[in-house]
């Protein structure tokens, strides 16, 4: 039986690989656009205005989660038009697997995606900055470890997005109220560190923010640790945030689609 399970799991995802497989060129076009453009914003042209020489790699590490974040949160819509029209799910809860399995399966599709792509972030940034980004800290096993962990989080995070959406009127809400203020708020242009520094209020609200944990851990992989969130909790906290999206996600999408 589990055998079963596991080759329809695995179908499942092989089936989304190839839907994706179809866009990969084109959004690695994307990626080098995005990771060029932010490269001589913030590297070539901010440390004019008085922000640190080293400010482009810093930026570049936080550009991953980034992208993958607004790679990832785009799918919910997908899910919520097929929820609410043509039902295309409903086949996957007809397949021989257990339904929270069926629904996982769809979110852990959209982190494997999501780690093909983002994946190149690093080493375009490498080439783009060269000297200007140095690998002295870096260390493969716990940026591997994060990555994964982060795209899986996402994915999941994306499910609850699409779990709560009740139609598709709804979408531009989940950006305004949620997707954008975790981004803006998630350290992509400063540190944990540096907010807490500055406001220990606004430094412990933050650790609410699971995109704020997906930077700091892959920066502690990258640059001296001692700069951000000790690794290790970072890493604890995205694995308990993933739990809770996984949880809620699949019980309420469950729910909706009146599935066992």
């Amino acid at each position: 039986m589990i055998k079963i399970w596991l080759k329809t799991f695995y179908n499942i995802i092989l089936k989304e690989m190839f839907v994706y497989k179809k866009t990969f060129k084109s959004k690695a076009i994307d990626l080098l656009i995005i990771v060029l453009s932010n490269m001589i914003v913030f590297n070539y042209i901010m440390p004019y205005f008085g922000v640190k020489p080293n400010y482009g790699a810093f930026i570049l590490i936080g550009l991953i989660p980034a992208v993958n974040f607004f790679d990832i949160i785009p799918k919910t819509t997908d899910l919520v038009m097929d929820i609410t029209g043509s039902k295309k799910i409903s086949y996957i809860l007809t397949l021989p697997l257990p339904s929270f399995l069926s629904i996982a399966a769809i979110p852990v599709s959209w982190a494997i995606s999501g780690c093909m792509y983002t994946i190149l972030v690093l080493p375009l940034g490498k080439l783009i900055l060269w000297n200007k980004f140095s690998l002295e800290h870096f260390s493969f096993f716990k940026f591997i470890l994060a990555f994964l962990i982060i795209n899986i989080m996402f994915g999941f995070f994306a499910l609850w997005l699409a779990a709560l959406i009740k139609s598709m009127k709804y979408v531009s809400w989940v950006w305004a109220r949620i997707v954008n203020p975790l981004f803006m708020l998630g350290g992509y242009f400063y540190s944990w560190k540096a907010i807490f520094s500055m406001s220990h209020i606004a430094g412990y609200m933050n650790l609410i923010n699971p995109v704020m944990f997906a930077t700091e851990a892959l920066r502690s992989s990258v640059f001296e640790s001692k700069n951000f969130v000790p690794y290790w909790i970072s890493i604890l906290a995205m694995l308990l945030f993933t739990i809770m999206f996984a949880f809620l996600g699949i019980k309420k999408l469950k729910k909706r689609l009146d599935c066992v």
